[in-house]
């Protein structure tokens, strides 16, 4: 359950243009992308303190996410991969029709499987910083995410949450 509302977490940080803006998160995967805010039911009022809190709260999952893509890109570096070959070598993995600019070796899948397995326990340990990044400004993960829906379908809503940064 906290992986997908983690994931829509995420995905949130490309709903505002101040953020976005950057090119490292506007290079989130796709499939975090597609988990943006899972409906939770209650849509209760919110009021102007919680649409402070969020915006806040994205400011700091924001630099969650810098520090975590910064870890990422280490952990290949490291196994002497660039992203664009990490990336080439995932597309084929996933599609053995997919083109690659060079054929992969082994030893190169070798190195894509250990980096792949850092990024996964990079990415595992995010987890708390995100939910920590939410709870401290006075949000639950889950009223978090049920304002990020509701924001996520009213551009009045979403405007008070980019005036709030």
């Amino acid at each position: 359950m906290l992986k997908p509302m983690i994931g829509g977490i995420v995905g949130a940080l490309l709903y505002f243009p101040p953020v976005a803006a950057q090119p490292q998160v506007a290079q989130l995967n796709p499939q975090i992308l597609s988990q943006i805010f899972a409906p939770k039911g209650s849509e209760e009022a919110i009021s102007p303190l919680e649409i402070q809190q969020f915006a806040q709260a994205l400011k700091q999952l924001k630099k969650v996410e810098m520090e975590t893509q910064g870890k990422m890109v280490e952990a290949l570096k490291e196994e002497n991969l660039s992203p664009q070959r990490f990336q080439e070598i995932g597309q084929r993995r996933n599609n053995p029709d997919a083109p690659v600019s060079t054929e992969i070796t082994p030893a190169e899948q070798e190195r894509f499987d250990k980096a792949l397995a850092k990024m996964q326990t990079i990415q595992e340990e995010s987890i708390p910083k995100q939910r920590r990044a939410i709870t401290l400004q006075g949000l639950t993960v889950e009223r978090f995410s049920q304002i990020g829906q509701a924001v996520n379908k009213s551009p009045a809503l979403k405007q008070q949450v980019q005036n709030s940064f």
